[in-house]
């Protein structure tokens, strides 16, 4: 899935090491859906491509103000031991009728990860929106405070399922008590998540009544149960680069990144989440992989707006 940059250019090196016992400790992972076997050299083929990928991500990190938000109104929060950066524009609604945005990273990312690449604060602050940032937890025995993850089922993703970690309650009481602290309307909390966060997303999209609409970057659906319980009236709107090979559109195992998972193809996510009285949409981005920065891209050529802005847009929360 997504592997952040923010480890610098001296740390390149240690982070090969410790992403290799990412993908060991991923590959050693049990789960419901087998995985394929794979050689060293092919393991080494995804370090390097993870390499190339944290060069690219640094390189696209640019200033929340060049984009209109303001820095002084990140806040450090937490809820049960896990950090959570929130950002509240500087005009909101008044209490109880505020709109929010929880985000989840990509396996192997942190709230950081997902705040500078998402590019959504400045489109909050415009909009009046708040963005709550969550972290998930260690994605390997190695990874410490810089590499999170989330179990999202069906062996995604690392240590956090291996674990059997239940993120589906804790971002349900992350989600409430936010709600409750900075007067969040529930009717108006969404979701958005990028790869192992996407399929996060899913998964509560599938089990819970938390979200009525999440948009997914680059997600699929992989919740352990038969039918979704909770899908009827629920809506996932997933965005997916014609061109990933991460989390492939067709599904299978992916030919990048640490995970080595048979993923659900999108026409059986949305025939799974649709039989259970969902809404299941696909936004193919043409010339994108998994990166949210491809995916930016892309999105901008084909629609003029950037991922932030479109996610915003499809939770009605920015003007259409």
């Amino acid at each position: 899935m997504s592997i952040p940059s923010g480890l610098g250019s001296m740390r390149i090196a240690r982070a090969g090491v410790i992403l290799l016992a990412l993908l060991c400790a991923a590959v050693a992972a049990p789960h419901a859906f087998a995985q394929q076997e794979e050689g060293f050299g092919a393991r080494l083929k995804r370090l390097r491509d993870i390499r190339e990928t944290q060069r690219e991500n640094e390189a696209a990190k640019v200033s929340q103000e060049s984009l209109g938000a303001v820095s002084a109104n990140n806040h450090t929060d937490a809820f049960d031991g896990r950090r959570i950066i929130v950002y509240t524009p500087t005009n909101m609604p008044e209490m109880g009728k505020r709109p929010m945005i929880v985000a989840l990273h990509g396996g192997g990312g942190n709230a950081q990860f997902m705040l500078d690449h998402l590019k959504i604060n400045g489109v909050a602050e415009k909009n009046g929106f708040i963005v709550a940032y969550l972290e998930g937890s260690a994605a390997a025995n190695r990874m410490g405070d810089k590499m999170k993850a989330w179990n999202a089922g069906s062996g995604c993703c690392g240590k956090p399922y291996a674990d059997r970690v239940d993120d589906v309650s804790y971002i349900t009481g992350a989600v409430r008590y936010l709600q409750q602290k900075y007067g969040v309307d529930p009717a108006k909390t969404f979701g958005v998540g990028h790869s192992n966060g996407a399929i996060m997303m899913q998964t509560l999209a599938c089990t819970t009544e938390l979200f009525k609409t999440v948009v997914t970057l680059a997600g699929t659906l992989m919740a352990e149960v038969q039918t979704c319980p909770d899908a009827r009236g629920h809506t996932i709107i997933n965005y997916h680069g014609v061109e990933d090979i991460n989390l492939p559109i067709a599904g299978g195992f992916g030919r990048k990144g640490v995970t080595n998972i048979n993923f659900t193809s999108q026409e059986k996510a949305k025939e799974r989440f649709e039989a259970a009285g969902g809404k299941y949409i696909l936004k193919t981005l043409p010339g994108s992989d998994h990166s949210i920065e491809h995916m930016s891209v892309a999105a901008k050529r084909l629609d003029g707006f950037t991922i932030g802005e479109l996610v915003a847009r499809d939770l009605n929360l920015a003007p259409s």
